[in-house]
């Protein structure tokens, strides 16, 4: 008999092992993650969800190699990211994580288009090819209209949806997000989240969003629950597929599932 073909055992894409960070207060420490272990694997949307001061900004910061950890891993694709010096580690982040934060960070003197292309104008590209890159996106998400204006003269919601393509110019794979709809309407905070859910079911982007609202659980196909600097469930389910009817206005371009390009 022919021998059984044995599956290959699917591998993470992040895997976080026996993580720490304490940080000095005063004379004192205070601990804020308290030994995480998890893994995150190609084409999830993960939401790590828990009350503020838990520590989840920390350790989505901690992930993407901004906060070094008092102890333990972060691999990404198997690649030991604290082992990597301060400036190959930002380099490897700028080419791997899109990253939305709550606070957009404009650069007041440059317009949409300019601060869309930013990113990819310090990575070392011309700033016309940059520029022209920008444009395209914003085109596709169909904000093409803003791209002359001033990030100030956007809505909230507008500067997030900007924000997420700012966060794709590079083509990273994984987009990070940092309670992306704190500061939204709640028709701009669905219209937001849709945008994600869409590139993550046909743009196949793995997507790590962190929020203190569970309402935001029924995007996710994994949910990390934290609490006090520890996890205290990982739960993997299908994720609830947003109705059109829900939405308001084209929000995601049809050549969503081309993005980045």
């Amino acid at each position: 008999m022919p021998a059984k073909k044995t599956a290959k055992k699917r591998k993470p894409v992040i895997k976080v092992k026996n993580l720490y960070k304490s940080f000095k207060v005063g004379k004192g420490t205070v601990e804020v993650l308290k030994g995480l272990d998890f893994e995150i694997y190609s084409g999830e949307f993960v939401v790590i969800f828990g009350p503020s001061g838990c520590g989840k900004s920390t350790l989505l910061n901690t992930i993407v190699g901004l906060e070094v950890p008092t102890s333990g891993k972060v691999y990404i694709r198997n690649t030991d990211i604290y082992a990597l010096e301060s400036d190959k580690r930002a380099e490897f982040r700028q080419k791997k994580f899109g990253i939305v934060q709550q606070q957009s960070n404009w650069i007041k003197s440059l317009n949409v288009a300019e601060n869309v292309a930013l990113p990819l104008s310090i990575a070392g590209h011309s700033f016309r090819k940059s520029v022209n890159r920008a444009r395209k996106l914003l085109h596709l998400f169909r904000l093409e209209e803003f791209e002359k204006n001033a990030p100030a003269e956007l809505s909230g919601g507008q500067q997030q949806r900007v924000s997420v393509v700012r966060a794709l110019v590079s083509n990273p794979w994984i987009l990070v997000t940092d309670e992306p709809t704190g500061n939204l309407d709640t028709v701009s905070a669905n219209d937001l989240m849709y945008v994600l859910q869409y590139l993550n079911s046909e743009s196949k982007r793995t997507v790590i969003m962190v929020t203190h609202n569970p309402a935001y659980e029924s995007y996710a196909t994994k949910v990390i629950k934290m609490e006090d600097g520890r996890i205290t469930s990982i739960k993997t389910k299908k994720a609830v597929n947003v109705r059109e009817d829900e939405m308001v206005g084209d929000v995601v371009p049809e050549e969503a599932s081309e993005v980045p390009v």
